[in-house]
C-alpha cells in the first residue's frame, strides 16, 4: 500500500504548534507512524503546515465510525514510489509556502471581529485583497441591460481560498470562494449563460441554477452541498447577496440578490456579499418579475468574472 494513501496535509498552523500538539490532536483517528513539519531555515520556524502519516489508510478517514471527507496529500507529478517530500517541488512552494501562519492569524482576527460586531450590528467593510470583487453582465430579453458589481465579504465569511487551493487539503467550504469561482469558471463550470429563474418584485432576484435553469439544479465547486458558515451579515437593504438553500446547511450554487429589506431571512440564509454598482440594472431585473416569480422576459448572465 502506498504511503501517500495514509498521509494528511494540515495547513494554517500557528507558530506554537509542534509535533506533540499535532499528535494529541490527531491520535483519535488512529495510530500515527510519522509527523513532518517542514522548517524554514532562514527563520528557524516551521512553514505553517505539516504532514501526518497514519498506520492504516482507514484511520485518516474515520472518527468514531463517521467518515471524514479528506483528499490525499499526494503530489500528482511525483511517481508512486518516490520518497521526495511534496514541498521539495519549486512550483508547490511558490504557490503555497506563504499561505500559512500569517493568513491564519488574519482569518482568526476577522472571525473575532465578526463575533464582536454581532451584538452591535453589521461590521464595516474591510477593504483589501481578502474581499474579492466580481461582476455579472446582464441581458434582458435580447438586449444588454448593464453590469452588476459585487463585493464579496471574505472579512466576515472568512473560510476562503487557502482552504481549498490544495487538492490534498481537508475541505473547508466558503460561499465567498464558491461564488467567486463560479463567476470566473476556473473550475470548468459556472454562472455564465445561466438565468435568473425566479424574480419577485419587492423581494429578490434568484439565480445560480446553471444545470436545470429552473431552481432544481446547480452545484457548488466542492461537488456537494456545504454548511452555513455564519449569519453575521443581515438582509438589511437592497443589493444584499445571499445563498439560496433548501434548508439548513444545504448551500450549492444558487443565490439571490435582495431588492428590499428582507429581515425574515436572517439566520436562515448566509449573506456573503453586497452590490456596489448596478442598482439601476437590479431594478430593471426586478421589473421583469411577477408575484409568482416567473419572469416576463429571460434575464441572463451573459458574462461574469472577477476584478483583479
Amino acid at each position: 500500500m502506498a504511503a501517500t494513501k495514509r498521509v494528511l496535509y494540515i495547513g494554517g498552523l500557528a507558530e506554537e504548534v509542534d509535533e506533540k500538539v499535532l499528535h494529541a490532536a490527531f491520535i483519535p483517528f488512529g495510530d500515527i507512524t510519522d509527523i513532518q513539519i517542514p522548517l524554514d531555515y532562514e527563520t528557524e520556524k516551521h512553514r505553517g503546515f505539516a504532514f501526518i502519516e497514519f498506520e492504516l489508510a482507514e484511520n485518516e478517514s474515520e472518527l468514531f465510525g463517521r467518515t471524514i471527507r479528506v483528499n490525499i496529500a499526494k503530489p500528482m507529478r511525483i511517481k508512486e514510489g518516490s520518497s521526495r517530500p511534496v514541498w521539495s517541488e519549486d512550483d508547490w512552494l511558490k504557490k503555497f509556502s506563504g499561505k500559512t501562519v500569517e493568513e491564519s492569524e488574519e482569518a482568526e482576527s476577522a472571525a473575532e471581529s465578526a463575533s464582536t460586531n454581532t451584538q452591535e450590528g453589521e461590521p464595516p467593510v474591510k477593504k483589501g485583497r481578502n474581499n474579492p470583487q466580481v461582476y455579472m453582465d446582464i441581458k434582458i430579453g435580447n438586449k444588454p441591460a448593464g453590469q452588476l458589481r459585487f463585493l464579496l465579504r471574505a472579512d466576515v465569511v472568512p473560510m476562503t481560498a487557502e482552504s481549498v487551493l490544495l487538492e490534498s487539503v481537508l475541505f473547508i467550504c466558503s460561499p465567498v470562494e464558491n461564488f467567486r469561482c463560479l463567476c470566473t469558471h476556473e473550475k470548468g463550470f459556472g454562472f455564465k449563460g445561466s438565468s435568473f429563474h425566479r424574480i419577485i418584485p419587492q423581494f429578490m432576484c434568484q439565480g445560480g441554477d446553471f444545470t436545470n435553469h429552473n431552481g432544481t439544479g446547480g452545484k457548488s465547486i466542492y461537488g456537494r452541498k456545504f454548511d452555513d458558515e455564519n449569519f453575521v451579515l443581515k438582509h438589511t437593504e437592497p443589493g444584499q447577496l445571499s445563498m439560496a438553500n433548501s434548508g439548513p446547511n444545504s448551500n450549492g450554487s444558487q443565490f439571490f440578490i435582495t431588492v428590499d429589506k428582507t429581515d425574515w431571512l436572517d439566520g436562515k440564509h448566509v449573506v456573503f456579499g453586497e452590490l456596489t454598482e448596478g442598482m439601476d440594472v437590479l431594478r430593471a431585473m426586478e421589473a421583469q418579475g411577477t408575484k409568482e416569480g416567473k419572469t416576463k422576459q429571460k434575464v441572463i448572465i451573459s458574462n461574469c468574472g472577477e476584478y483583479v
